[in-house]
């Protein structure tokens, strides 16, 4: 999609329009034709063509130095210079006789759209073209809608980028993602929590286990010193044990 054309562009369009029909070549009319022809002194049509073939390239030729693509986009930049200076004269005045909005103004620029007043600014024509100034409001009000939205639009697009930006290392090298990191159906995650749950239950049951001897020696009288060897023994057999902690 092209971008929107902007107001020097579109003054050039215009001065390079109205300078190729400058460029045109020119040719004697039919009715001069015809009048010659009855002529008594009628002027022969070799001499004729020929005058109107170099008049012609002098034609072309000055429209080359003087109408150059160069000189057209800089008196078109100048023509956009002298409308924007008077449009920012009438909007700092807006009870100037001749205020108003001017057509070389830039609806698509931000900054254009929120100095745009919200009513007609002259009174004397809103009063002579009510439907107009009505549509005018209807206007403004759409534009800016519609840029604030193109700002939120924005906003919400920067916001996304940096939530991008912010997640670009959790990326692995495959370029899958960062979803095999979150807690899934039948994941990693899972997987280990399952076998923490086994470990876990083993260790009470060995806890249980020596509870269970403190218990019984201490009802047998058994010496401290003979409960104490027990439940080192135990602890070291556990700690040991190779299903409790796989090497």
């Amino acid at each position: 999609m092209p971008p929107a054309p902007t107001i020097t562009s579109a003054k050039q369009t215009f001065v390079a329009a109205q300078t190729n029909l400058l460029s045109q070549p020119i040719a004697p009319s039919r009715a001069w034709r015809a009048s010659n022809d009855a002529s008594e002194h009628a002027l022969p049509n070799r001499p004729v063509e020929d005058a109107v073939a170099s008049l012609n390239r002098t034609i072309q030729q000055h429209c080359r130095r003087v109408y150059a693509p160069q000189a057209s986009r800089h008196v078109a930049e100048q023509i956009n210079n002298v409308y924007s200076r008077d449009t920012e004269r009438r909007m700092e005045n807006p009870d100037d006789a001749e205020g108003g909005i001017g057509r070389e103004l830039d609806l698509v620029d931000e900054s254009a759209i929120e100095t745009l007043p919200a009513a007609w600014p002259l009174d004397k024509d809103a009063d002579a073209y009510p439907m107009e100034a009505t549509r005018y409001a209807e206007t403004v009000r759409q534009l800016t809608d519609l840029n604030q939205q193109r700002k939120d639009l924005r906003q919400r697009v920067g916001r996304l980028r940096s939530l991008e930006k912010a997640v670009e290392s959790f990326r692995t090298t495959d370029g899958v993602g960062v979803q095999e990191n979150l807690v899934t159906r039948d994941g990693p995650v899972e997987k280990e929590l399952e076998k923490m749950r086994f470990l876990l239950a083993r260790v009470a049951g060995r806890v249980s286990e020596l509870s269970n001897v403190r218990t019984t020696q201490e009802a047998g009288g058994v010496e401290l010193n003979a409960l104490t060897e027990a439940r080192k023994k135990h602890i070291e057999e556990f700690l040991a044990d190779g299903r409790v902690f796989p090497s």
